[in-house]
């Protein structure tokens, strides 16, 4: 993002175009300067004429564009419980160990893809208003991830809403 000094804006305002009578620079704007002459003109009829004026801009000011960074996402290491704030987050499992999963009600129940885990059980999670609670068991090496989303019941309905949904995802490495 760029500023504009205030001298520029004059410029572009147009009210930079002004003259000055011999003093050299106008004491009411530091933007603005003679450049003809520092002494007065020949007088027309017994008075001094003035210089041209130019407008000298202000330094501009250039505010970095930068994006602020992502914290990095958690790395864990066996059994926990994961909440919705972990979304993103790696899990490291050995096989056997259990990792849980409790959401807010709106989430539908969580799957993971491949053998790697299996759900062991499911309660609650969209529709039945409940927290949703899931366990799931690490049965053989492998990478998979667990997912869900958020579910609403106008998301059922004609017309549907337009009500955005998010998606809740935890990477796991079974060992």
């Amino acid at each position: 993002m760029r500023r504009i000094g205030l001298g520029t804006l004059c410029l572009l305002c147009g009210c930079a175009a002004t003259t000055l009578s011999g003093s050299g620079v106008n004491s009411s704007s530091p933007f603005t300067r003679d450049t003809a002459t520092t002494s007065p003109q020949p007088s027309v009829e017994g008075r001094a004429t003035a210089g041209t004026a130019v407008a000298v801009p202000a330094s501009s000011a250039t505010v970095p564009t930068t994006q602020p960074k992502p914290s990095p996402t958690p790395t864990y290491t066996g059994s926990r419980t994961l909440v919705e704030s972990d979304s993103g987050a790696t899990i490291k499992l050995k096989v056997g160990e259990i990792v849980k999963v409790s959401l807010p009600a709106e989430y539908d129940p969580p799957n993971a893809q491949g053998n790697e885990l299996t759900r062991v059980s499911s309660t609650g999670g969209y529709p039945s208003g409940q927290r949703l609670e899931a366990v799931f068991r690490a049965d053989k090496s492998g990478r998979t991830d667990i997912t869900s989303s958020t579910d609403y019941a106008c998301l059922h309905t004609t017309p549907m809403c337009e009500i955005a949904q998010r998606l809740w995802i935890v990477h796991v490495v079974v060992a």
